[in-house]
């Protein structure tokens, strides 16, 4: 546990979140949905990505999920989907957004896809750079569909990046982007168009902020 141990606090989140979790716990308490409410005992976590592209109808969403620990980002581990309806891939804007993302075939926002996708994170605690913004309309697809949000335990790493460079450069100039933030803490740049790419850069961004911490400790 020691990977969480340091930044406890930020995974807290808010009062408002932790009763919604509570009471979504004994909800679930007696469905296959169970074991996500439960506490992790583990130390692995959840690097997670994704991109909407909105349309006239409805939207399409890729997303990317990669799990690490403390000294590794497992990439063989990953889980990589698009969802949207079928008909939507015949748009110009919507093959450019499969491009870019890199993110497979089209597949509908079905019940049984989105439960693949909660099962493959589980309860571990999910990372991501800047999470709320990546992961509400996940969450309100999540919510239509199977009557919750993804109750796990969040770190916005693109936060604790920005905290700890308050901490030790104070006087240095918070930056914005991924990229600008692995070349902060001398990461090796990426390619960040997909969005694999996106959750594994933000997992390895966050393992070194991890080992920054542990030795200015």
């Amino acid at each position: 546990m020691g990977l969480l141990d340091r930044h406890v606090g930020l995974f807290r989140g808010s009062l408002r979140t932790l009763l919604r979790r509570e009471s979504d716990r004994r909800r679930y308490a007696d469905s296959p949905y169970a074991w996500l409410f439960q506490p992790y005992m583990g130390d692995e976590l959840v690097a997670l990505a994704s991109y909407t592209t909105p349309t006239p109808t409805s939207s399409v969403m890729s997303l990317a999920a990669v799990v690490l620990s403390q000294h590794q980002v497992r990439t063989s581990r990953a889980f990589v989907m698009t969802l949207g309806a079928p008909d939507q891939a015949e748009s110009a804007s919507l093959r450019q957004h499969q491009l870019l993302c890199q993110a497979g075939a089209m597949r509908p926002p079905s019940r049984e896809n989105l439960s693949e996708l909660v099962e493959f994170i589980g309860n571990r605690p999910v990372i991501g750079w800047q999470l709320a913004q990546r992961i509400g309309a996940l969450n309100a697809l999540l919510s239509e569909r199977l009557d919750f949000a993804l109750p796990n335990a969040q770190v916005d790493v693109a936060k604790l990046h920005q905290r700890q460079l308050r901490r030790l450069h104070p006087d240095v100039k918070a930056t914005n982007t991924l990229n600008q933030a692995m070349t902060c803490w001398q990461v090796p740049v990426m390619d960040l168009q997909s969005v694999l790419g996106e959750a594994t850069a933000s997992a390895l961004l966050y393992i070194r902020l991890q080992r920054v911490m542990a030795d200015a400790a």
